[in-house]
């Protein structure tokens, strides 16, 4: 590859992670309104009946799930039959979840100990059937990418379903506004998706095989992901009443949002730029070490700084009925960030044609983190359930980051550097925020301060430690550059 042909590639995944995190964000803060208008409105029951539901709608989804995005992405040369096979894999798909939710939504009920979720569960059956008649060739906006395609794709419908569940929060105050909301925002999506690309699909089954054959590590990956994200969720569920779910439900999305929103954003981007270059050895190492030191110079402050500023920001926020969630927040958001870096880790796996370190990594988390959840929902509460939450996904990104190394050609040592730094940095930040920290002001001006506060002290203590470090070549290099460059020049305007 030669230089000019590498600097359009990082100018394309650049260009390509910047329309994510755009989209991501923005989806984010008209998410987080909804949200905070939506927590107002309902009460913490209504919010645990439909996370309930959505445990086991989650759980039959990913059970049933092809990957038959990736697997177009992943494919060069894609003819009509391949877009027509994976089309139609996905509407089978979508029949037998919505047949197995039906006929299942009792016994979950049962579980549960919640007969509320039984309709509810029966009623998102139809919203996963409809969802699985979405365009296929939308794939090609990440494939080709076109990601301000992507951008507005996602942008359009988001904007629709929040004016849809607002509306019925106001009308119906119940949680049935939410559930309502999702099946018409089913509806919406796959409307979009016809009217933005002017590909029609056709039934076939042509390349089953072959789509199959990439997607079957991916599978059981995705099984395994997925019981590590939910396992918490769903024994809390069978050993506490909704009011305690939804309030973990709620801890939970507000303290892995800000983490989750840098990292799955990059993932989208990831997948069809990094293809391209998982052939090349010293361009694909040198990728995947600035993408992990961009990823870690942004999920650490964000979530240690999450942590800091729970307390105000769920109060001010939420309001004084959400505040027994304010522990559970500070932290899962520790959690948020062992969450970010397996993922992307997971990710680069799956690009080098290793699921199945991936699956290998995921079931064993799953069977150290189970029992261990069990038992703390059992005989504890749902704080200790979150320290549990965090401590297992903490330890097991060390073995991410080993399985990545016999992966690619990364070093472990390599990644090792990356991240301690903006670890360190961050843990300094999050004492200068609590020692400089004033009670007695107002909420939002207080809270406006830890925040600036915490973000000068995090790009101070990064400086200083990459000074100390001997000033090595890396993100931290590359960083400080950019902001002096922008200072000269703001100096010479």
């Amino acid at each position: 590859m030669t230089d000019k042909q590498k600097k359009n590639q990082n100018q394309k995944f650049l260009d390509g992670a910047l329309w994510m995190i755009a989209m991501r964000w923005l989806m984010r803060i008209i998410g987080l309104i909804s949200t905070i208008i939506l927590a107002r409105l309902l009460t913490p029951a209504d919010f645990g009946i439909v996370a309930l539901a959505l445990i086991v709608v989650g759980l039959l989804e990913i059970l049933s799930w092809t990957a038959v995005d990736l697997a177009l992405i992943r494919e060069q040369d894609p003819t009509r039959e391949h877009y027509d096979t994976a089309w139609t894999i996905q509407i089978i798909q979508g029949i037998v979840i919505a047949y197995a939710l039906i006929y299942l939504a009792p016994y979950a009920s049962i579980y549960f100990d919640e007969p509320l979720i039984n309709n509810v569960i029966q009623l998102l059956a139809l919203r996963t059937l409809i969802t699985s008649f979405q365009n296929i060739a939308i794939v090609d906006f990440r494939k080709n990418l076109n990601f301000a395609a992507d951008f507005r794709f996602n942008i359009y419908k988001k904007i629709f379903s929040f004016f849809i569940v607002v509306s019925l929060a106001f009308t119906l105050k119940s949680y049935w506004a939410l559930v309502l909301g999702m099946l018409a925002s089913a509806l919406i999506e796959v409307i979009i998706s016809y009217l933005m690309h002017s590909f029609r699909p056709k039934i076939s089954l042509a390349l089953t095989s072959e789509i199959w054959s990439f997607s079957q590590w991916i599978l059981f990956s995705r099984i395994g992901y997925f019981l590590n994200q939910k396992t918490d969720q769903f024994i809390i569920g069978g050993e506490s009443n909704t009011e305690a779910m939804g309030f973990y439900h709620m801890s939970t999305e507000l303290a892995t949002m800000p983490a989750s929103e840098v990292v799955m954003p990059m993932r989208r981007a990831f997948f069809p730029n990094f293809s391209k270059v998982a052939h090349l050895p010293e361009e694909y190492k040198n990728s995947i070490l600035k993408v992990i030191g961009i990823i870690s110079i942004l999920i650490f402050p964000v979530g240690v700084g999450v942590s800091a500023i729970s307390e105000d920001f769920v109060l001010l926020v939420l309001g004084d009925q959400w505040r027994e969630s304010i522990p559970v927040i500070q932290t899962l958001a520790f959690f948020s960030i062992a969450s970010a870096l397996s993922s992307s880790m997971e990710l680069l796996l799956l690009v080098s044609g290793r699921g199945d370190l991936s699956t290998i990594e995921s079931w064993l988390q799953l069977v150290v983190l189970f029992p261990a959840v069990w038992y703390a929902a059992h005989y504890v509460g749902i704080y200790e359930v979150a320290l549990v939450r965090t401590i297992v996904a903490s330890t097991f990104v060390f073995l991410m980051m080993f399985f990545l190394t016999r992966a690619t050609p990364v070093k472990f040592i390599s990644l090792l550097g990356l991240i301690w730094r903006p670890a360190l940095a961050s843990i300094i930040m999050f004492f200068v925020v609590k020692v400089c920290h004033i009670y007695d002001i107002n909420i939002v001006i207080r809270l406006i301060m830890d925040i600036t506060i915490g973000v000068i002290s995090f790009f101070c203590s990064l400086l200083f430690l990459w000074l100390i470090s001997g000033r090595v070549h890396g993100i931290e290099r590359d960083l400080f550059l950019k902001i002096l460059t922008l200072f000269r020049f703001h100096n010479k305007v």
